[in-house]
């Protein structure tokens, strides 16, 4: 399996995934609650951080910006 990486500002070889997991922890929410205020399950969000699988949706993406506390931009700069 091949993982897209983007670069992240200030660090060039963040994941989607790791970015995900970085922003949720500053946030300081558990996967637990990270993915029941998005609405999704803590194994998705699991996958998720280990870029296991896509947010392939501009709905959940921005969900997910919502509760991590960020711009959409900034999500959609690493989605792959």
């Amino acid at each position: 399996m091949t993982t897209l990486v983007r670069p992240v500002a200030g660090n060039r070889s963040a994941t989607f995934g790791a970015t995900v997991a970085r922003l949720r922890r500053r946030r300081g929410l558990s996967q637990v609650v990270c993915a029941q205020l998005v609405g999704r399950s803590e194994t998705w969000l699991a996958k998720v951080e280990h870029d296991r699988i896509p947010v392939d949706r501009l709905s959940v993406l921005r969900d997910l910006a919502r509760v991590l506390g960020v711009d959409l931009a900034t999500l959609i700069e690493v989605a792959p």
